[in-house]
């Protein structure tokens, strides 16, 4: 008895249901602009999410955190009581869904031997929600009940944040690099692993680096088995391979792929997967055909374009703004990182890699494959949430080639889908959640406005971004 109401339990704690969040922590309140039972945005420029032309002079109605009502502001009925937000030359759009998010940042050590990461439990959740993230997926954790505690206290009110679907520990195989994954020894092994994790409550998975075959056939399994989801950071295991197994999603776009490396040793990782991905021709028969595989298989795909462009040669000089965000010690080691690599002028082949995989991304979308978006807060350690998804996002624009409002719908209506919460968010719609972002400019014609974020409304409760960037200056490494 006692073990089926502990499962239960847990089970709730990790519902990822919208619902409206009557109770805040003193802390929380400190950045909490607009919490009344109705709300009515009207004059907006509304973005809808599904990539229709916005529409101006719209009201949009909520009420106890879910939208009630939409349409022309000639037509509405204004509640009594409400509270009224005049839009007039601001946007109204759906919350962004990120998908490939983590609570860590790398760590680096005088020691090559392993990589280190460092937990961000307070700022990481303020600038995710800050920059207009309501929904993220945590693509792997290193530090597990930590994440864990992150999103329960978000979930009560104690601390401001994202919804977030936390993915369970990676899956990875033998010889990790990061000393803090577990290393599955055999198909047995990954199974336990599942089900163990799956017991807990995570409900999304990702299989990792060195994972073989076999092992990762038995998670896939495991994993669908529990009716959850899967995805993977491939290397040892081709795109093709995984998919064939029944893969649900692969993450940075086509830069794990290990498809086109010559002479390619079963379930091993080669050495430099990236100098295949540049010398490909992105228009050959061999590149649809594994894109037309992974659509008919409905594998998705996920972007990270922000943390590969720290690794291109064109790479941008990072803002005094983004840098102020940093801790001392972290901004001193990736400015030192940022000259090394500048002074040696990164190998062509990242640059062509990046250039092939964003074309290959972007007939991947248009050949009908679910493509989403994600920060992947890692790197050399200049991609950081919040400043990470606006980027993202933009590169979506400005490397594969989408429209500003493909891009919003990839990082809004796709990421919903992919997570199966899109009767929930990823739109503008009656009855979903009041997940709603206040840009102070039109992203549908410059995508970079989306840095113009002034309010996020997450299941109907408005937060200052302002405030909430404010609130971790100089501590992102520390907290």
């Amino acid at each position: 008895m006692k073990k089926i109401f502990l499962s239960f339990a847990l089970l709730s704690f990790f519902s990822t249901l919208c619902f409206s969040q009557k109770e805040f922590s003193e802390t929380t309140k400190k950045y909490i602009a607009y919490n009344e039972p109705i709300t009515v945005f009207k004059n907006a420029l509304l973005i809808d999410g599904f990539g229709n032309a916005p529409k101006q002079h719209q009201t949009v109605i909520i009420r106890d955190g879910k939208i009630e009502w939409i349409g022309d502001d000639a037509k509405a009925v204004v509640p009594k009581n409400s509270k009224i937000l005049d839009l007039s030359g601001k946007a109204l759009m759906p919350g962004l869904v990120m998908l490939h998010e983590h609570m860590y940042m790398p760590a680096y050590s005088l020691e090559n031997r392993y990589s280190h990461t460092n937990q961000q439990p307070i700022s990481f959740p303020r600038l995710y929600l800050a920059a207009g993230a309501t929904t993220i997926r945590t693509a792997g954790n290193v530090e597990t009940y930590s994440d864990i505690s992150i999103k329960r206290d978000i979930d009560s009110g104690k601390f401001p944040g994202p919804s977030i679907e936390l993915t369970a520990p990676y899956l990875e195989g033998n010889a990790s690099v990061f000393p803090q994954m577990n290393e599955l020894k055999n198909p047995a092994d990954a199974i336990a692993f599942v089900n163990y994790w799956a017991d807990q409550g995570f409900t999304s998975f990702k299989g990792y680096m060195a994972i073989d075959k076999p092992t990762l056939k038995a998670a896939i399994d495991a994993v669908h088995k529990r009716n959850l989801k899967i995805t993977a950071h491939l290397c040892a295991v081709t795109y093709k391979e995984a998919a064939e197994m029944g893969i649900d999603q692969l993450e940075h776009g086509f830069f794990a792929s290990s498809d086109f490396v010559k002479d390619k040793t079963e379930n091993e990782c080669p050495n430099n997967p990236e100098l295949a991905l540049s010398n490909l021709n992105p228009e050959s028969d061999d590149v649809k055909e594994l894109i037309q595989f992974l659509i008919d298989k409905k594998v998705g795909v996920t972007s990270t374009l922000a943390v590969f462009e720290g690794f291109i040669s064109s790479q941008p000089v990072p803002s005094m703004e983004l840098l102020s965000y940093f801790s001392p010690d972290n901004r001193d080691f990736y400015l030192k990182i940022l000259s090394q690599m500048q002074s040696a002028k990164t190998p062509s082949v990242m640059d062509k890699a990046f250039v092939n995989n964003a074309k290959m991304e972007k007939m991947f979308y248009d050949m009908g494959g679910l493509l989403t978006v994600g920060t992947d807060p890692t790197g050399n350690g200049g991609t950081i949430a919040g400043f990470g998804n606006w980027r993202a996002i933009e590169l979506l624009v400005e490397a594969d080639g989408f429209t500003p409002l493909e891009a919003i719908k990839i990082a809004t209506l796709n990421g919903a889908i992919a997570l199966g919460f899109d009767k929930t968010v990823g739109t503008v719609e009656v009855g979903k959640s009041a997940d709603l972002l206040i840009i102070d400019g039109d992203p549908s014609i410059n995508i970079s406005e989306l840095r113009k974020v002034e309010f996020v409304f997450r299941n109907g409760v408005g937060y200052d971004s302002k405030k909430l960037f404010e609130s971790v200056k100089g501590k992102v490494g520390f907290n």
